[in-house]
């Protein structure tokens, strides 16, 4: 007699007694991965949970042909997959219809080609922006998407088309991807767009899954144009007595002759958040920008060889303080970084342990896209709505046309039960509907979600995302409700 086939290991967290509690379709899970691919720990699960959406299991794929494996199976199965990477982003998004599992892609970190000669890197989405930045940096390069210590995943960038702080000098995600790998629901893994900028002659499909938020397929694998690292990299500090003044002297620093990579307005609010807090914090010297902390700053960022940054900061300096600038100082090196790590958190819906509770704990983040020449105004108008309700804090990059939201956390908004505050967000996509603008809440209470579309008003190609969805997704189990439309 033959011997009976062995039967798949349970997954870490499961007992026989539980299965009887789990769902069936975890037993077939088991036979796909390994043991220590599947997580069904309470905590974890908890951890992963997302808008009061808990899921199931967690899966972590080790390869490519796993993720396929999960994806065809879970179409088969009938059940809503969440991709996850590092979850800096998780956040963004609507509430999701259903959570059975979440699929992680932190397992896929390896670097499959990187052509230092050619400026080119492809690496697994699984890989961390930061572990990239520091790979590149040992051969003079970069790789100019965020500030060098994110912690995102290079899947998660795309999916989500993360908005670069030097967009203006390097271009966006969509404008350094070269190529991608996707796993797509029935199974089949594609690879779109190759090595060089000038790869297709029919359309670029590797663009269509930027900003997707993971509904069309789970991106597995990348490849980037890479630039030359800067040899200096200074930002320009200006606090102006009047919000007039700043705005003034952004829009004259822009129309001058200058290279720079980041032209940032913060409201006082948003000034005094990102002025470290501490006495030395982590030892770093900060007293000289401490001062700046109550006004209205002006943050220019300029980089590149020493004599051009020199002189471009000299000139911007001379513009500042012609404009009326109460105090012009320079950030590099450790006071820089430290500047930018407060900035990424706080754009991060105030995720400053001394601002606000990051989403989770009430926060809100809202990105609103305008003409460059409108953001002072778009700022000034928003302002205007909320001070009665909430004092709001002000960032606006004047140099790609984005304005960011973020009202700290905690109080009625928290729970969803400020009325006028929620009726203050249905009503900003007005501010920017003239010149064809969008808003975007990107971090809120699930309280508030439910009382308001994040993704702003339905847009007129809405039709055609819903064709390309049911193209790539026709069972609909990828972030079913997240995303624009409730995809």
């Amino acid at each position: 007699m033959s011997a009976m086939p062995k039967l798949p290991s349970l997954p870490a967290g499961i007992s026989e007694e539980d299965m009887k509690t789990q769902p069936e379709w975890l037993a077939s899970l088991a036979g796909l991965l390994d043991v220590g691919q599947i997580d069904t720990e309470p905590e974890h699960l908890q951890a992963h949970a997302m808008d009061g959406r808990v899921p199931r299991a967690i899966v972590f794929p080790g390869d490519f042909a796993q993720v396929a494996a999960v994806l065809q199976w879970a179409q088969s199965e009938k059940l809503a997959i969440l991709p996850r990477g590092s979850g800096s982003q998780v956040a963004l998004g609507g509430i999701p219809r259903r959570a059975d599992l979440v699929l992680s892609t932190i397992r896929l970190q390896r670097i499959s080609e990187y052509d230092a000669a050619n400026f080119t890197l492809t690496a697994e989405a699984g890989m961390t922006f930061a572990a990239v930045a520091a790979l590149a940096a040992g051969n003079l390069q970069t790789l100019p998407l965020q500030y060098p210590f994110s912690p995102a995943t290079l899947g998660g960038l795309i999916a989500t088309n993360a908005a670069n702080p030097k967009r203006l000098l390097y271009g966006g995600v969509r404008d350094l991807l070269l190529g991608l790998r996707v796993a797509l629901p029935s199974g089949a893994v594609v690879h779109f767009g190759g090595k060089v900028v000038k790869n297709v002659a029919g359309y670029d499909m590797a663009k269509l899954f930027v900003g997707s938020l993971g509904t069309l397929g789970v991106i597995v694998e990348a490849t980037f144009k890479l630039s030359a690292l800067p040899e200096r990299d200074e930002t320009v500090l200006a606090v102006f007595p009047t919000w007039p003044q700043a705005a003034a002297t952004g829009t004259q620093v822009l129309a001058a002759p200058l290279l720079p990579s980041q032209v940032l307005l913060l409201n006082a609010a948003a000034t005094q958040a990102i002025m470290p807090q501490g006495e030395g914090d982590d030892g770093k010297d900060v007293q000289g920008i401490r001062s700046m902390a109550g006004g209205v700053m002006l943050l220019v960022n300029v980089e590149g060889m020493e004599e051009a940054v020199e002189r471009q900061r000299r000139d911007i300096a001379q513009i500042c303080r012609k404009q009326g600038a109460a105090t012009v100082d320079v950030a590099a090196g450790e006071l820089q970084s430290l500047l930018r790590q407060r900035l990424m958190a706080l754009s991060r819906a105030g995720e400053l342990a001394d601002v606000g509770e990051g989403s989770r704990g009430g926060a809100i983040s809202v990105r609103l896209g305008t003409l460059t020449s409108r953001v002072p105004a778009i700022m000034e108008a928003i302002a205007h709505m909320l001070e009665p309700i909430t004092p709001p804090l002000l960032i606006g990059d004047c140099g790609v046309g984005q304005v960011r939201l973020i009202l700290r956390g905690g109080g009625l908004a928290s729970r969803g039960e400020d009325k006028a505050l929620v009726q203050a967000l249905r009503d900003l996509p007005h501010l920017v509907a003239a010149e064809g603008g969008h808003v975007v809440i990107e971090a809120a209470p699930t309280a508030v979600k439910e009382q308001l579309d994040v993704w702003g008003p339905p847009p007129s190609a809405l039709n055609l995302l819903k064709a390309l969805k049911a193209k790539f997704d026709p069972a609909g189990i990828l972030n079913p409700g997240r995303f624009i439309g409730g995809l």
